[in-house]
């Protein structure tokens, strides 16, 4: 039987911030849309998640975070409060993707065998993205059939046909992705604290260590936008 871990999400990777506190099926989460306040906005979030849930830091089993693709600064801000957590606690630290984070909001809109690609703008004329299937046996519960990668948009029109699409890549380039394709496409979606602690989750479950070390940025690339 699966145990329930009590997992603190932290997702800064874009222009949402948010944090949760997951226990059990409840996740009490808290987001804003603020993508210079990041900074500002986080240690409230885990202060307020924490309350809410009306349990201290030292119950917590392990601290999730959005490792990325997306914002540089977002990612690092992400990264060094949720390693200073874990850190002083002694807990698991895991990294989560952010393009499965935005699989894992609609997996519950989905079929089982739909395929997602998950998109977010990159800027400079480029996107993050990756395609993903549900699968239970697979790290997360999400198989990547085609790894996290940054591209010019219209390199994606060649993956996107017969899936479901999701993330702020979506929204600026879906005139490109649907040029020649036939897909379903979710709008407006942002990586939510929340759904990456159900990632997490799952990770535990499967026998992640969390071992801090190994929870590094997925930058994929090394030109700073933000």
């Amino acid at each position: 039987m699966e145990k329930s871990p009590i997992i603190l999400g932290l997702d800064t990777a874009t222009e949402s911030c948010s944090a949760a506190c997951m226990m059990g099926s409840h996740v009490y989460q808290r987001s804003a849309m603020d993508s210079q306040g990041h900074s500002r906005l986080l240690l409230p979030m885990i202060e307020e998640v924490l309350r809410e849930a009306d349990i201290s830091k030292n119950a917590l089993d392990a601290v999730a975070y959005d490792a990325g693709p997306g914002s540089f600064t977002g990612i690092r801000i992400g990264a060094g409060v949720a390693q200073g957590i874990a850190l002083a606690l002694n807990k698991p630290m895991l990294a989560i993707s952010s393009l499965m984070t935005l699989a894992e909001g609609i997996r519950d809109q989905i079929k089982p065998s739909d395929r997602i690609v998950a998109a977010i703008d990159a800027r400079m004329e480029q996107v993050y993205w990756g395609c993903l299937e549900r699968d239970a046996d697979a790290s997360g519960g999400w198989r990547w059939q085609e790894e996290p990668r940054v591209t010019d948009p219209a390199s994606l029109k060649e993956h996107v046909s017969d899936c479901v699409g999701v993330g702020s890549g979506w929204d600026r380039y879906v005139s490109v992705f649907q040029a020649d394709a036939d897909c379903v496409w979710h709008p407006g979606a942002f990586p939510q604290a929340g759904y990456g602690a159900r990632i997490a989750s799952r990770l535990l479950n499967q026998g992640a260590k969390g071992e801090w070390r190994e929870a590094a940025p997925a930058y994929i690339r090394n030109d700073v936008t933000s």
